[in-house]
């Protein structure tokens, strides 16, 4: 069984009344059967990462399970649904959705997807870039475009003008960049002023005993997957925020007791 739990921290600023519209969002619950998700386990226990990139190594390692990455990440990826809900979306919003994988973020909008002006899609792994492509091409969403490449690229073709985005998201993406201040760098050079950026992934926290820090860091690291509780000292430092979440998640077919913290941050 899925269970989570989570705090809300008080908040560093406050927000200002919002006075546009918001897209309002909807259930996203794939369907899944121990079949699939036996073969998403078999790719993320006995991985076989190779390659001499960051990309090659990302996709030696989704190749394998990205037709069926989002009927068992649904149930572990928990930060998402939270950052969903609390990110601000309004009618008209360019938002672009930097490590958006299989572009899984946009079904918790369903067909009010459509109501924003422009929504970017970026990642690095071919393969997650193919099944976002497909979901788009299914679902007839013209005003969405899937980009394949560097989150930190400033110069990626199908990125945005610099200052011209209203929302950016980086899911679960963050832990996996090795060069993630960069990333963000270039998040804030695309938002435009008052734009808003919202974060969410797993982290270690003091609240842990330290053998579960180590363990779960220990783990996820075998999977190219590197948490660290810098990641949001140093969004607390570098992004203002007006909703801040610690929660901790279960995983599929894994005793209960076994549950991995993660943030959700988001800012005004």
């Amino acid at each position: 069984m899925v269970t989570t739990r989570s705090r809300k921290d008080t908040s560093d600023d406050e927000a200002p009344a919002a006075k546009r519209m918001k897209i309002e969002t909807v259930e996203y619950n794939p369907p899944h059967s121990v079949f699939t998700d036996m073969q998403v386990l078999r790719a993320m226990w006995f991985p076989n990462i190779k390659g001499d990139t960051h990309q090659d190594q990302l996709e030696s390692f989704y190749k394998s399970q990205a037709h069926l990455y989002d009927s068992y990440r649904c149930r572990m990826l928990h930060g998402r649904k939270p950052l969903v809900k609390a990110m601000p979306a309004n009618k008209g919003d360019v938002w672009v959705d930097l490590g958006g994988g299989t572009g899984s973020n946009l079904e918790f909008f369903g067909e009010n997807i459509k109501a924003f002006k422009k929504v970017i899609v970026v990642d690095l792994t071919p393969s997650l870039v193919e099944v976002a492509k497909e979901r788009v091409e299914a679902k007839k969403w013209t005003n969405v475009d899937v980009v394949l490449g560097d989150a930190t690229d400033t110069k990626l073709e199908g990125l945005p003008e610099p200052g011209t985005v209203d929302l950016l998201t980086i899911s679960y993406a963050l832990t996996m960049i090795p060069n993630w201040k960069d990333a963000l760098a270039n998040a804030k050079r695309l938002l435009k002023p008052g734009g808003h950026i919202a974060i969410c992934d797993f982290t270690v926290d003091s609240t842990q005993w330290s053998f579960s820090q180590f363990f779960w860091k220990k783990l996820f690291a075998s999977d190219h997957v590197f948490l660290s509780a810098e990641h949001r000292e140093y969004l607390k430092a570098n992004f203002p925020c007006v909703h801040t979440e610690l929660g901790y998640g279960t995983f599929p077919y894994v005793p209960w007791l076994f549950k991995c913290p993660f943030y959700v941050r988001c800012t005004p």
